[in-house]
């Protein structure tokens, strides 16, 4: 089985040496099989250039971005470009990460483009990430990162994710995939990874996922993608991800034991938003190798918003994020 990991250190570190895997990327039969028996649900389609959703009674926005700026321009200074060959992180990806604006730009309406561009073997693409580890829950609150974003289309061999990482070594530093869909399927699955490689309590290289779930209408319009951190008990604390506003897996801390759960979830992790091209996850859910020569150039993963809160206490309800009528 191909490995799953991402292969960079967090952020906040130096590059780190060769290392075995550092997820978000390793569900390839698992994967397929999760998606087979996956419960179904659809959900309705958000608006393109919704407004920032400011946090309600009894939290504080931490961290926000809505991707304004004049068409063509670069990421601001919020974030930094991971670049290099796809083949580095470890997932059998095979594009090349660029700080290009052909393949990562403002779309001077409001969205951050992730584009990626190629045939055959030879593909760029971007992924970006926070310029630190920025953002964590509070001992007896809660964290809430979310975002507004629509799904590349393009066929096999797409893998569009918005995920976060601690800093330090992988997996025990902690990973939370809040959204990944591979081959353009209109799907999504949220995963965390935490422990030690391979296997240990969260099952790595795989973690501990909800499987490709259906996503209806997750390529034609925005949807938001979230997960909550809670830890109001801080002895029964719990991931949770959201769809739209519902909920659909939750991933708690008495499944991997108390102190893989502190080592991987109890601090501060990095926002990260990328759009691979191949790899071990698309080719073990399609069970062929891509992307393939049908496979179009120029997909986009179209991002609105990202926006993280806190809550020190338990608080009010979680901001709202269901989707208004499409604009």
């Amino acid at each position: 089985m191909i490995e799953n990991t991402r292969g960079r250190a967090a952020p906040s570190e130096p590059a780190a040496p060769a290392r075995p895997p550092r997820n978000r990327r390793f569900r390839l039969f698992a994967a397929a099989a999760a998606t087979a028996l996956a419960g179904l649900f659809t959900v309705a389609v958000s608006p393109a250039n919704a407004a920032l959703p400011g946090p309600p009674s009894g939290w504080t926005q931490v961290f926000a971005d809505d991707f304004n700026g004049s068409s063509g321009s670069g990421i601001d200074g919020q974030w930094m470009y991971d670049t290099g060959p796809g083949s580095n992180f470890g997932t059998g990806e095979i594009e090349t990460m660029t700080n290009s604006t052909s393949n990562v730009h403002l779309d001077g309406g409001g969205n951050l483009d992730i584009t990626a561009l190629g045939s055959g073997g030879n593909w760029t693409s971007g992924r970006v990430q926070t310029t630190s580890a920025n953002v964590g829950a509070p001992a007896g609150g809660k964290l809430e990162v979310t975002a507004s974003i629509q799904q590349p289309t393009g066929g096999l061999g797409y893998w569009p994710a918005f995920w976060m990482l601690g800093p330090g070594q992988w997996p025990e530093n902690g990973e939370i995939d809040i959204m990944e869909d591979v081959n353009a399927l209109s799907q999504v699955a949220g995963t965390i990874h935490c422990g030690t490689y391979p296997g240990g309590p969260c099952n790595e290289g795989n973690g501990i996922g909800s499987g490709l779930r259906s996503c209806s209408g997750c390529q034609s319009g925005f949807h938001t993608y979230t997960m909550i951190l809670d830890r109001t008990n801080t002895s029964a604390e719990s991931i949770t991800f959201y769809l739209d506003g519902a909920s659909y897996f939750t991933v708690t801390e008495s499944q991997v034991g108390t102190t893989t759960w502190q080592a991987a979830f109890d601090h501060n992790l990095s926002i990260i938003l990328d759009l691979a091209m191949g790899g071990g996850f698309p080719n073990g859910v399609c069970g062929c190798t891509t992307p393939t020569g049908s496979t179009a150039s120029g997909g986009t993963m179209r991002v609105d918003y990202v926006a993280a809160y806190t809550t020190s206490g338990s608080g009010g309800p979680p901001p709202p994020r269901r989707p208004g009528p499409v604009r």
